[in-house]
């Protein structure tokens, strides 16, 4: 798909999915890093497979599967722009490729490098949870999908 299509077709599937967003009306109970990976990867088959208009309605619905709890999915480009997040709302398409969380370490930097590398894998670093509102400890599994990245994080679980 063409970027130009490609931004246009995130652009619309974001103002759809913002009318039906879920908010932090999460059930807070910290989920496992095998549930966040299994859920990256269910992200990043639908948004293979039925492209962003569907997949970011899909990720945005409470019931449709893919918010759970502190689980959630985000989507980035691999630029470091945020198009998706079904729990913080976003600019769509804020740069957010010098973010660095309490420690300083580039997350969305870290994102994109595990994303091009090796198509798939764990970036640790620290955010807001949806369920305390508090900064803590996070472990993102971030799977490449063509020019985005898909990724759901566990809360609590680093993999250190």
């Amino acid at each position: 798909m063409p970027r130009r299509a490609l931004v246009l077709a995130i652009l619309a599937a974001l103002a759809a999915a913002a009318a039906g967003g879920a908010g932090a009306e999460t059930r807070c109970r910290a989920a496992t890093l095998a549930e966040a990976r299994a859920m990256a990867e269910r992200a990043a088959a639908a948004l293979r497979d039925k492209g962003p208009i569907d997949a970011f309605r899909r990720f945005a619905d409470p019931e449709g599967g893919f918010i759970d709890r502190d689980l959630y999915v985000f989507v980035l480009d691999l630029e470091g722009r945020m198009w998706f997040n079904a729990v913080f709302p976003y600019r769509p398409g804020a740069d957010l490729s010098a973010a660095r969380d309490r420690q300083g370490r580039y997350f969305v930097r870290e994102m994109i490098e595990t994303a091009e590398r090796r198509g798939a894998g764990w970036v640790e670093y620290e955010w807001i949870s949806p369920c305390s509102g508090e900064m803590e400890p996070k472990s993102a599994y971030v799977v490449r999908v063509g020019p985005l990245l898909v990724a759901v994080g566990a809360y609590g679980a680093l993999r250190l």
